[in-house]
């Protein structure tokens, strides 16, 4: 519910509404061009959260600390793109893996009938081809910090952090073992290796020309964006807006058909993906549980237990165990 004296009239929300709309309408158009369509698409996932604002909940200090929260998601996911770019570069100079050992999954995934998801591909269309290349590129990125902003304006900033470990930060750290000693192709580039066909690249135009994005096309399980359209759609669960629901339910389980449609990943690698958002959004509810502070603060105790009885200051002498204590 709204607070603190503040109402949104239906007037603002058609006027919020009716102003996105006009600008999503008069972008840029320009084709396959990644900046504008990203900012279309993020401006897209804005309807939802207008739409939920009997939910908002504006209070100035809830307000400051999901500020900077966002701050720390949003430092955090450039960081994981970083150590992403740096893993594809190492890929390069050392193509057998780490400690010269890696697992080669292509003929596993090829035997595993109707793993190729080429029933799927029996549906395209030019616009359904458009429209899946369209989130399958976007989705990926802006999603969690949709749900972000919405966990802004509704006063839960704790559901913030939440989103940063379980959409992005702790998936890049834990999928990299996979990423090191796992080896496993896109559907269509296999077709082509295998069996002669000619499927054209789905992302052609959005992919660089850069050497680390070669890399790229060997890792296929687990779905990666299968993994946080997982972690989205039982995040939005959770709320109780059912436009928030509703939407990015139905957004996320478009991101992952698309990602079988376009001939990128394997069934089997949307399987892997599902379990492995599931796991990591648990293990992020467990890093939200904890009491950091009193954790550390048993820490500390358990230090001073190890210091020698000769060591320890004078009565009513000031304790100082770490160089912060003076702060």
């Amino acid at each position: 519910m709204i607070k603190n004296g503040q109402d949104l009239s239906l007037k603002t929300i058609f006027l919020l509404l009716l102003s996105l709309t006009g600008l999503i309408w008069f972008l840029p158009h320009v084709p396959q061009h990644p900046i504008w369509e990203r900012l279309q698409f993020f401006l897209i996932l804005l309807f939802p959260i207008i739409l939920s604002y009997k939910y908002f909940y504006f209070k100035k200090p809830l307000i400051k600390q999901s500020l900077v929260y966002l701050g720390f998601y949003i430092v955090l996911s450039l960081t994981t793109f970083v150590i992403h770019i740096w893993q594809l570069q190492w890929e390069i100079a050392n193509p057998n893996g780490l400690f010269e050992f890696k697992v080669y999954i292509d003929p596993l995934l090829a035997s595993i009938p109707f793993n190729d998801g080429m029933w799927l591909w029996e549906l395209s269309t030019p616009s359904l081809d458009r429209f899946f290349v369209y989130i399958y590129i976007h989705g990926f990125v802006f999603c969690i910090l949709g749900l972000c902003l919405y966990y802004l304006v509704t006063g839960q900033p704790r559901k913030i952090l939440l989103a940063m470990f379980a959409g992005h930060f702790l998936q890049y750290l834990l999928i990299l073992p996979f990423h090191f000693w796992v080896d496993g192709h896109q559907v269509w580039y296999i077709q082509n290796l295998w069996y002669g066909t000619n499927y054209i690249d789905p992302l052609l135009g959005y992919r660089t020309v850069t050497e680390p994005i070669i890399p790229s096309l060997n890792h296929v399980f687990p779905s990666m964006h299968t993994s946080i359209a997982i972690v989205t759609i039982l995040l939005a669960l959770r709320e109780k807006s059912k436009m928030i629901k509703y939407f990015y339910t139905i957004l996320n389980i478009g991101i992952i058909f698309s990602t079988v449609y376009l001939g990128i990943h394997w069934v089997i690698d949307l399987v892997g993906g599902a379990l492995f958002g599931y796991l990591v959004l648990k293990v992020a509810d467990k890093i939200m549980d904890v009491d950091w502070k009193e954790t550390w603060s048993a820490v500390e105790q358990k230090t001073l237990t190890y210091l020698e009885k000769d060591q320890l200051p004078m009565p009513n002498s000031p304790i100082r165990y770490f160089w912060w204590d003076d702060q």
